[in-house]
């Protein structure tokens, strides 16, 4: 006995010690839980837990029309920043901020089930907190990193009202820069000739030459061709708001035009134009084909 105590005794001394130097973390759950509580409570929101998961909902602007699907195609405008500010993406006309897609591809999980659940139908505003483990935890998502509970904001608009929608975008941006002597033409693209051109006439079965440049509301440059590298375009294959404004010159004219989305890259875009956005471009034709 006492041998077995001669070799034991520093064996339990050594695992007491480590036991007691080995620190205990909190898990994920009660860092989340205590970081949203906080938030909630430094900005005094008036928000409401949903059916005991942590996330916590806002109705911002009440719905209308028809109860939303996940097998629905919708557009929405969704800003997101991180609770501790390290993140934030509020740029509305940004590519990052619009999506046209079925609710039920939109992410995290409780994005959607707030839009489905709580907001139920478009034309409303929804806000969320949602904490790490159920936004896109430990791992991040791009450019959010990883553990960070969100403050989500989403607008969901009705595809039908998108021409009502891009006007009033159209109507505020030019309030906000200060353009005015504008005209709108019947499917809604406003315009205003700068020289009208001396030249060829243009029709929709024209091939035009012209520089350009051509903007997102937000200032944003996506394509353009300067003067002495212009591009030359079959009018036809162009957007329609192209089609509806530029014959409106002749050769050697040039022209603003601010094109709703509806008579541009429509609800989906493409790669370097965002869903559903209006567009601002300035062309200068210099020859016509």
């Amino acid at each position: 006995m006492k041998r077995f105590l001669k070799y034991s005794l520093p064996g339990f001394l050594v695992l007491s010690i480590f036991v007691a130097c080995e620190k205990e973390y909190e898990s994920i759950d009660v860092i989340d839980d205590r970081t949203v509580q906080e938030y909630i409570k430094q900005n005094n929101l008036t928000v409401q837990e949903y059916n005991g998961t942590k996330v916590y909902y806002q109705i911002l602007v009440p719905g209308s029309g028809t109860d939303l699907k996940y097998s629905d195609q919708i557009p929405a405008i969704v800003t997101m920043r991180s609770l501790d500010g390290k993140y934030v993406s509020q740029d509305t006309f940004n590519m990052g901020n619009r999506y046209y897609n079925f609710l039920g591809y939109y992410n995290p999980e409780p994005l959607r089930v707030g839009v489905k659940e709580v907001l139920k139908k478009p034309n409303g505003t929804i806000r969320m907190i949602i904490p790490s483990r159920l936004a896109f935890g430990r791992n991040g998502s791009g450019s959010i990193p990883g553990n960070a509970s969100l403050d989500v904001t989403v607008r969901v608009l009705e595809t039908s009202k998108l021409p009502e929608y891009d006007d009033f975008t159209i109507r505020k941006y030019m309030e906000s820069k200060s353009l005015t002597g504008f005209s709108k033409s019947t499917n809604g693209v406003y315009y205003k000739i700068a020289q009208p051109g001396t030249g060829s006439p243009i029709s929709v079965d024209s091939t035009i030459v012209a520089n350009y440049t051509g903007k997102l509301m937000n200032g944003v440059i996506f394509d353009r061709a300067n003067p002495g590298a212009e591009a030359t375009f079959g009018l036809k294959s162009l957007v329609k708001g192209w089609q509806e404004v530029i014959p409106l010159i002749k050769q050697g004219g040039s022209v603003r035009m601010i094109i709703p989305s509806t008579l541009g890259y429509g609800k989906e875009g493409n790669s370097s134009i965002p869903p559903f956005s209006c567009l601002d471009f300035e062309v200068n034709v210099t020859d016509v084909k």
